[in-house]
């Protein structure tokens, strides 16, 4: 029943980030009359949640296959915070670079006000995806990491 309900918890945490992102972003402005949706932020804003925690799964992923170990439901949100941090690291440090080389000043490389707010927006919906995801593989696997029916002991000291 906890795994269902674990399931039931990382699915809908793994949607709530999309299902936001679609209701606050206009897809369709007020001056746009007639004209298709425009969803290209809508996807840029998909992809900086989605692919930062990605990104984090896969290198804990590709070190845990490395080592030999599993991969456990606590260390999976934290590789995904971790993989959002580079990516906000590397956007912002992009970003950063490009304003300096179009605008030459340091006060109008950042380009407005709002990027903190941006920042915590992009932690709180990649927290409520790699903590989808965690309760996914929870629900997948077990508390342990371990695959129930497989043979192997049920922890380190059994």
């Amino acid at each position: 029943m906890l795994r269902f309900l674990a399931l039931i918890a990382g699915i809908a945490l793994i949607g709530v980030p999309a299902w936001w992102l679609s209701g606050v972003i206009p897809l369709s402005p007020p001056y746009q009359k007639g004209s298709p949706p425009d969803y290209l932020f809508f996807v840029k804003a998909l992809f900086a949640v989605y692919g930062g925690v990605a990104l984090g799964i896969a290198v804990s992923w590709v070190r845990a296959q490395r080592s030999g170990r599993s991969l456990l439901p606590r260390a999976l949100f934290k590789a995904g915070m971790h993989g959002m941090l580079a990516a906000c690291i590397a956007f912002f440090a992009v970003h950063f670079v490009y304003g300096m080389m179009t605008h030459g000043d340091f006060e109008k490389a950042i380009g407005g006000n709002l990027w903190g707010l941006i920042v915590i927006f992009w932690a709180v919906l990649s927290a409520l995806v790699s903590a989808g995801l965690a309760l996914l593989l929870y629900a997948w696997r077990g508390a342990a990491g371990y695959s129930p029916g497989s043979g192997g002991s049920r922890g380190p000291w059994s």
